[in-house]
């Protein structure tokens, strides 16, 4: 089941500079694996692929990961988990500041995420 945090408007007096995505794989057991594509919006309003990766997290592991997104008006995160156990496998997403603050506007928690057809090309 393909997740989406939707668009993000990343405008205004402090806008993010960086993506955080927060992945944990809570199953004592099992491997899930994760595969995540980044779009941003630039003034232009077009959308552009920037980040897309698959990647295995360790049962009872988490993953961290940090991406620039500086410069861009929107940005969208897409996700899909597979494995046994793909349920156990949180995910939660934040835009930050330079200084590595979380925005609060730009945080989207795991029940946040909203559910897609599919992942976009």
């Amino acid at each position: 089941m393909p997740l989406t945090t939707g668009i993000i408007t990343n405008t205004g007096i402090n806008p993010a500079t960086n993506l955080v995505i927060n992945i944990d794989n809570d199953n004592l057991s099992f491997t899930s694996n994760v595969v995540y594509r980044i779009y941003v919006w630039n003034n232009l309003v077009s959308k552009a692929l920037v980040y897309s990766n698959s990647l295995f997290i360790n049962a009872n592991t988490s993953q961290i990961l940090n991406f620039s997104i500086t410069g861009n008006s929107a940005y969208q995160v897409q996700f899909l988990v597979t494995g046994t156990v793909p349920t156990d496998t949180v995910i939660t997403v934040f835009g930050t500041d330079s200084s590595g603050n979380v925005i609060q506007h730009q945080r989207i928690l795991q029940q946040e995420l909203t559910q897609i057809g599919q992942l976009s090309p």
